[in-house]
């Protein structure tokens, strides 16, 4: 079995990026306040396989019970979670060409999340044409203001 993050008792982090394993980092790397969680997606455009996602606390559908058995204690309905209006991605672009990890070339990944902090944390150097750009990423969803996400993006 591959190891894709590193083990540490605060922090999930790699230098690796599988575009096979995507949605497994999404997954793992996912955000949350207890009113809004969020799925670990890039912040910017990505072409390749991946499932966005933006949930919101209490705000589901019933889902009617599909089973190929019943048994007794089954509920009728299941609540499903809706996926909420997102404000990923930005759209950036380097040269009028969109950054995009499925396509582009890049070089030194780095993608941490601080679960002491709840900060999500990505870097990489975007390889353009006869141009290089470090991208920083880092998001977070607000404990305090519970309806507040902040996205701060660097690049240099």
């Amino acid at each position: 079995m591959k190891r894709t993050f590193a083990v540490d008792p605060w922090m999930i982090a790699t230098h690796q990026f599988h575009p096979e394993d995507k949605r497994l980092q999404e997954s793992l790397t996912a955000i949350g306040n207890g009113y809004m969680g969020m799925r670990g997606n890039f912040e910017e455009q990505y072409s390749g396989d991946q499932l966005s996602g933006t949930y919101l606390g209490g705000v589901w559908f019933p889902d009617k019970t599909r089973v190929g058995w019943w048994k007794n204690g089954y509920p009728a309905y299941f609540g499903k979670a809706i996926n909420a209006p997102s404000f990923l991605p930005i759209r950036i672009k380097v040269n009028e060409q969109p950054v995009d990890l499925a396509k582009n070339s890049f070089r030194d990944f780095y993608l941490a999340l601080d679960l002491h902090q709840g900060l999500l944390t990505r870097q990489f150097i975007y390889e353009g044409d006869q141009v290089e750009v470090r991208f920083e990423f880092q998001r977070f969803l607000s404990n305090v203001v519970k309806e507040a996400a902040l996205i701060n993006v660097k690049a240099t």
